[in-house]
Formats: C-alpha cells, structure tokens, sequence
C-alpha cells in the first residue's frame, strides 16, 4: 500500500463518520494505522515552525458542532490529510485522533447506556495521540483532545478528571492569550 492510499483511506474514514458510520470508520482508521505503520510513515512528523496537524483541522471541512444531552461540546471533525502532506505530518497521530473520535461519536449513538469501554478506548486513543505530537504546537490538536477527553471522563462518572482537564484547557487558553498569542495558519 502506498502513502497516498493510507491518506485515501482516512479520508474514507472521515467521509464514514459524516455519515454516522463510525464502526466502519473505525475499521478503516484501524486498517489505515496498520499500513502506516508497515510504511513506516507513523515518525513522520512536521518538519516546519508552522502546526501542519492544525492546518490539516482548519482545511478539513467542518460541520455543526455536537452539544449532547448534558449541553456538552464534542469536537466531532474528523481530520483530513491533504493528499501532498505525508511528508511533512504526524500521520499516525492523525489517524488515531480519527479512530478515538469514531468510537466516541459510536458510544454516543447508545444514550442512557454509553457503553464504558467504548469510551475508555477513545480516551486512551486520544491520549495516544496526544502523546504522539505533544513536542509539536499543534494548539488547536491539543484543545480538541483535551476537550473530548474531558466529555468522556463525565460520560464515565469521573467529574474530577472531567473538571481537571477542562480546567487544564482553560489555563492552556489563557495563557495563549495572556502571551498574546494566535495560531496563524496557512489556508
């Protein structure tokens, strides 16, 4: 498989999760991470100043943002690699952002009985990710796993956790706004 069916294959993917098919997501994100990892392209990483995953979330078409039930905000775009970027992004940390999503918006399809595990598999997902590009300054990455990472920990009954990452997310904003900071990206 080359590097540009892997990226057709998470393009797949997300198509899948805009549909609400998020176990056949799940299966191409799962197959797409496989052939990334016999390429080799999973150390591939940004090789620029600029945050190449946040360019690849702010290119990515977005859709309406998800406020379950409990009036929850869930970071629900699937990330899209354009088709000349193997080279110079975190692939795998992509992918594994998709697979977590798609099985955080599947345990979300089961209301009043979220199935547990399905969510703990996403959060460790997207922690993985998280871990995968922590060096780079992917801010809008990092405001996204946090984010839905905080929404599963309530889903699981663990508000403390829940309140901790959010208020890790708060103190993560501020900070890029007391520095006067701004994520300036290329479109």
């Amino acid at each position: 498989m080359t590097p540009s069916q892997v990226i057709e294959l998470n393009s797949c993917a997300v198509a899948l999760m805009k549909q609400g098919h998020y176990h056949d997501a799940i299966v191409a994100t799962s197959s797409a991470l496989k052939h990334c990892r016999e390429l080799e392209m999973a150390q591939t990483v940004c090789a620029t100043t600029n945050c190449c995953i946040d360019q690849c979330m702010m290119q990515s078409d977005a859709s309406e943002p998800y406020s379950g039930s409990t009036g929850d905000f869930i970071y629900q775009n699937g990330i899209l690699i354009p088709s000349d970027a193997y080279e110079t992004v975190n692939i795998a940390a992509i992918l594994i952002f998709n697979s977590a999503l798609s099985h955080q918006l599947l345990a979300r399809q089961h209301p009043g009985a979220v199935p547990q595990s399905i969510l703990l598999k996403a959060q460790r997902l997207y922690e993985l990710a998280y871990y995968l590009q922590d060096s780079e300054d992917n801010v809008l990455f990092k405001f996204a796993v946090i984010n839905n990472t905080a929404v599963i920990h309530k889903a699981v009954g663990n508000q403390a956790m829940s309140k901790e990452c959010l208020d890790f997310l708060f103190s993560l904003m501020m900070l890029f706004v007391d520095r006067g900071c701004s994520v300036q990206l290329k479109h």
